[in-house]
């Protein structure tokens, strides 16, 4: 009987859309099997004893039942997202945005640029981050990932214990954070329940940001992910890719590793950041043309923000909006081990 049992689970796994039914028939083929055994003295309790734990394993099984795959919930909001909801969403992202540091930093413009100049634009570096700045409450734990990644595109790594946890260190924080709360709580409304359990966020959260993928030109290395990408730099050859961080690019500047040229062209988020179009040289001959990013604005609403507009919009301008002004995310998306993944995001006006 319990091998029947173990048969059945796995032919449940093997069709998720029938998890709960099946559920079911489990139940109700074993039923009358033991109801017709001798249910008294020893074998009584004996039946009773394998009742309670057929009926936790169902249990198990319809509970299951009830999550959506990956896959399923990216379908979900990509289906129900509206153009409203992005810009409502968006805007209470920014005004929950505590960890804001536009105020306390200084953004040295200097000169305009294109992406086609060599001429340097710009003497002085373009970001001056005070160490309180260094020491927020989640700059300090985004920036302890940066040293888990090599720039080289094709330099296989690997995910050691410590750097892990710095992942699940930096997960954590920001999901005590208005962003990032906001977020999950417009995931919900959208119909994915299994979101209210905070282990489901921490899991959803890891899965985009840190699972690690080969792009085509990488064979097959897993060199590569979505915080390296996006919040970092990777070098292919002599092409830039990423550098979509301010924190990631003052701490170039810091090492003199990054020359700033001078701005391309710069939009004002109302008192919360700016987003800027920039052209840079990193390692002294590595040239980044036209790179765009926010500044000012705190790591989990960077985080959020992407992360809504790769459930909602994968591959397609995002549109979202703060106190009016409106500006556009693009994401790129790509496949590795069949499940979907960010590939770069950044913003555009």
């Amino acid at each position: 009987m319990r091998l029947t049992l173990v048969f059945l689970l796995i032919a449940a796994v093997a069709h998720g859309d029938d998890l709960a039914q099946t559920a079911g028939q489990i139940f109700n083929s074993i039923l009358p099997n033991l109801i017709s055994n001798h249910v008294t003295g020893q074998q009584g309790n004996t039946a009773t004893n394998t009742l309670t734990q057929i009926g936790t394993v169902v249990g198990g099984v319809v509970d299951y039942a009830k999550k959506k795959s990956y896959d399923d919930l990216l379908k979900q909001i990509q289906d129900s997202t509206t153009d409203e909801d992005l810009l409502r969403v968006s805007d209470e992202m920014f005004k929950a945005d505590q960890n804001n540091a536009i105020n306390y930093i200084q953004v040295n413009l200097q000169g305009k640029t294109s992406s086609m100049s060599k001429n340097d634009e710009a003497q002085a570096n373009l970001l001056t981050v005070p160490e309180n700045v260094w020491n927020g409450p989640t700059i300090r734990p985004f920036v302890a990932l940066f040293d888990n990644y090599h720039k080289n595109v094709i330099r296989p790594e690997f995910v050691t214990p410590n750097e892990e946890t710095e992942q699940v260190t930096y997960i954590n924080t920001i999901l005590a954070t208005g962003p990032v709360r906001s977020l999950m709580a417009y995931l919900v409304s959208k119909g994915l329940t299994q979101l209210n359990e905070y282990p489901e966020q921490v899991e959803l959260l890891k899965k985009i940001w840190f699972t690690k993928y080969a792009r085509h030109w990488t064979g097959l290395c897993k060199c590569s992910c979505a915080f390296e990408n996006i919040f970092m730099a990777e070098l292919k050859s002599d092409e830039v890719l990423g550098l979509h961080s301010w924190l990631f690019f003052a701490k170039r500047e810091l090492d003199h590793k990054a020359n700033y040229l001078g701005y391309i062209d710069k939009l004002d988020l109302s008192g919360k950041g700016l987003i800027l179009k920039q052209h840079s040289v990193l390692s002294n001959t590595k040239d980044a043309p036209e790179v765009s990013m926010f500044v000012g604005t705190s790591p989990e609403l960077e985080t959020a923000l992407y992360t809504l507009c790769f459930m909602a919009r994968p591959d397609r301008p995002c549109r979202l909006s703060y106190n009016n002004v409106q500006f556009t995310i693009q994401t790129k998306t790509l496949r590795a081990d069949n499940v979907q993944l960010i590939d770069t995001a950044y913003p555009v006006f």
